[in-house]
């Protein structure tokens, strides 16, 4: 069996997104070190948060700023 093409095309696109949100996540963890702010594990450095409840990580991030 071939792997069609449009499985091709959603298999790439997943890597693409993959790729986008470690690079995002990364360099919030090095923002987020260098200004002393904590955060949970689980919202930072590929955390599950970030991938099963993306809203409500953002937001206990947010509030470990503001809250700084």
């Amino acid at each position: 069996m071939r792997v069609p093409k449009n499985i091709e095309k959603l298999l790439s696109q997943r890597i693409d997104a993959a790729i986008q949100v470690q690079s995002a996540d990364y360099k919030l963890a090095v923002w987020l070190e260098k200004n002393g702010i904590e955060v949970e594990e689980y919202d930072i450095l590929g955390g599950v948060e970030i991938y099963g409840n993306p809203d409500s990580s953002a937001e206990r991030i947010r509030q470990a700023i503001l809250n700084r």
